[in-house]
């Protein structure tokens, strides 16, 4: 019986579950990437939403 629950310790531990979601990108990485596109744009104010907007979906598109 413990050779068993040793075996389930060290081999479901560490490993994430196949049905959980991969972390969600921070509000910084977030923020960094959307000053860059903003940069990339030229820097022209008022697009401010749209450039978070997309850096959310490109981050969040990267991470699964």
């Amino acid at each position: 019986m413990k050779e068993k629950e040793q075996g389930q310790k060290a081999s479901g531990s560490t490993r994430r579950k196949k049905s959980e979601a991969p972390p969600l990108p921070s509000q910084e990485d977030i923020a960094r990437r959307a000053h860059e596109i903003s940069v990339a744009r030229g820097g022209e104010p008022g697009h401010e939403l749209d450039d978070w907007l997309q850096a959310e979906r490109e981050l969040s598109a990267g991470s699964q």
